[in-house]
């Protein structure tokens, strides 16, 4: 990383645009973004991308760096121009990729598909165009591709190289058709593709658009300085926050789909004068199942950049957030750095929970100014077969989780990601031979906190087709997401069958090939952010709401924020909570920054209990 001109920003010699014109470029940029994620969201066929919103656009200047968009600091452009140079491109061009290895982990998953167009300008190459969404299925070891039980790359799907699949505007029809013929879903494969293309297109056309509005010179400038104020930003947020010194953290895995022992992976964050250093060596070996996650340096950088992002979102997410670190480290064979041909289809476990250890080691340094923790979002594989047909269909349900509480609010609840929307049930209702039958709060599984982490939610889905299988990619349920400044934990997740029923039992929450049959119900149970600040000082009216709401039980108001509630008025005793408080703050842990299973101020502390208490 440190050949990136962005790292502490300092490329400041370039030409300057007013202020005006630079706010216009950038108001250029949003709405062609938005305009060309609308394509997407409106011609796309699967429900991932159409329903769940799944889906980005990304603007690339000439040398591959970010202008606009959420490329997350990956580099999309190095392996296509190791098999296509910049001077063999042309206008009509795109290029289309999905492999995690070739791409040095820019992309992270097969699922992932990325199409990419080349901008000409009065005959000049000037920027990219970059359209990424999550699609269906790219065969693979079962329907959706990745899995719990897959254990090699080859089981997670088709690999698609760099390959150029329009070439100056005529689609590559033999690789298009060898790529189709490779999917389960392929009318949903061409579906999805042509609307991927077609998006970047059309942004290729609106970044036309604004060069000829502008000008060439101007308009380059005009990136550039974004990508400027953006990176000026970050550096001096970053060095104001981190205080000279080494701050870490570890974070753990419940398992890896195959085995049933914990995974942990380790991040030390260092500042050494004005050098900021993020050292990830430190992690455990690569998982033999599909939890690996390939962390590339610029991908770690610009998580601890999004960071310090928040507190002026009015700059653009660009290659600046990269500016808020010098240097990354990673270990080959790790979890973070996996070696081919490990398998990474349910990465999402682990690059969840890493960037939740980027705002751990940030609070470490600040003393706690950071959001608590959240939980891992969840994916269920509902795979039925057709009674009328025969055929088996596929229903990727993306499930809602709750997000950590903050140093100001409480955090989200009910949200799959803060990217993409929950599916509505007559959603599924519709399209499968699935009933959802219940859709709630997880009451309890915030986290407690002055602040409380945000719920999961309660999910019931019955099975209405003669037989199925299902796979569930669901963490949290042994390792719960930490409070912070105080806060506790939140609630873990777990998975029934047949709830109440004769014959209920528990489900492996991550895990594949569960039979179901008709009748069947399955309720999951997904877990709750961390709490942020002593949860005794929260404002006993809000705990009055929460216990209304449906979000805190009365037996927790009283445990977990002292809090005296009558059951029938559901209001505070205000003379019994004072009293029961000081009881509670005489008696009960004394909190620390840190809380999962116990309260904690160093990670060694908490490793050490872990195994002791839960030994691999």
């Amino acid at each position: 990383m440190s050949s990136n001109p962005w790292m502490k920003g300092d490329e400041g010699t370039q030409a300057s645009v007013d202020p005006i014109t630079l706010q216009l470029v950038r108001g250029s940029l949003r709405s062609a973004r938005l305009e060309c994620e609308l394509i997407i969201e409106r011609t796309a066929m699967s429900a991932f991308i159409r329903e769940k919103k799944d889906y980005t656009v990304s603007f690339l200047d000439s040398l591959g760096q970010e202008i606009y968009g959420e490329t997350m600091g990956s580099d999309i452009m190095g392996c296509v121009w190791s098999h296509y140079p910049p001077e063999s491109m042309h206008r009509g061009d795109v290029y289309w990729y999905n492999d995690p290895y070739i791409s040095g982990g820019s992309i992270s998953h097969t699922p992932d598909m990325v199409f990419i167009a080349p901008v000409f300008f009065e005959g000049e190459l000037v920027a990219y165009c970059h359209s990424f969404a999550h699609f269906w299925d790219l065969g693979g070891s079962r329907p959706g591709s990745i899995g719990p039980a897959n254990t090699e790359i080859f089981h997670d799907g088709t690999l698609v190289p760099p390959i150029r699949i329009v070439d100056q505007g005529k689609l590559n029809d033999e690789a298009y058709r060898i790529i189709l013929r490779n999917s389960r879903y392929p009318d949903l494969l061409e579906g999805d593709s042509r609307a991927l293309m077609a998006a970047a297109q059309r942004a290729e056309d609106r970044v036309l658009e604004i060069f000829r509005r502008f000008g060439k010179e101007t308009a380059l400038a005009a990136l550039r300085q974004d990508q400027q104020e953006t990176a000026d930003f970050i550096r001096r947020k970053t060095l104001e926050t981190i205080p000279e010194g080494s701050y870490s953290t570890r974070d753990y895995l419940d398992n890896d789909g195959v085995g049933d022992e914990w995974h942990s992976f380790h991040l030390e964050l260092t500042r050494s004068g004005d050098d900021i250093v993020l050292d990830a060596t430190a992690s455990d070996d690569q998982a033999p199942g599909s939890i690996n996650f390939i962390a590339s340096d610029g991908t770690l950088g610009a998580y601890l950049g999004q960071h310090f992002h928040q507190y002026d979102p009015s700059l653009t997410m660009n290659q600046g957030l990269l500016a808020a670190v010098d240097d990354v480290k990673l270990r080959p064979g790790s979890i973070l750095q996996p070696q081919w041909p490990a398998a990474l289809g349910c990465r999402a476990h682990t690059f969840t929970k890493l960037k939740n250890a980027v705002r751990a080691v940030v609070a470490r340094a600040n003393g706690g100014d950071a959001m608590a923790a959240m939980a891992v979002y969840v994916i269920a594989y509902w795979r039925m077969k057709d009674a009328g047909t025969g055929e088996w269909l596929l229903c990727t349900d993306g499930i809602a989780v709750g997000h950590g509480a903050r140093p100001q609010a409480d955090g989200i609840y009910a949200v799959y990601s803060r990217h993409n929307e929950n599916y509505p049930a007559e959603f599924m209702d519709m399209e499968y031979p699935l009933r959802m039958e219940r859709y709630a709060i997880n009451p309890d599984s915030g986290g407690p906190g002055k602040y409380r982490g945000g719920c999961g939610i309660i999910r019931d889905v019955r099975l209405l087709a003669p037989e199925g299988t299902f796979g569930l990619r669901v963490e949290n349920h042994r390792f719960p997401a930490w409070g912070i400044a105080g806060g506790k934990a939140g609630g873990t997740s777990r998975v029934l069958l047949n709830p109440g029923q004769q014959g209920e039992r528990d489900i492996r929450p991550f895990s594949d090939d569960n039979r179901w049959v008709a009748g069947d119900l399955v309720r999951l149970y997904t877990a709750g952010g961390g709490g942020w600040g002593d949860p005794l000082e929260r404002d006993v009216d809000l705990v009055e709401k929460d216990v209304r709401g449906g979000f805190v039980s009365l037996e927790a108001a009283r445990s977990e924020y002292g809090v005296v509630i009558d059951p029938l008025s559901q209001k505070a005793d205000a003379q019994g909570t004072r009293a029961f408080r000081e009881d509670l703050r005489r008696t009960r842990e004394q909190p620390k920054m840190f809380h999962r299973f116990i309260y904690f101020d160093d990670d060694e502390e908490e490793r050490r209990w872990i195994e002791t208490h839960m030994p691999r």
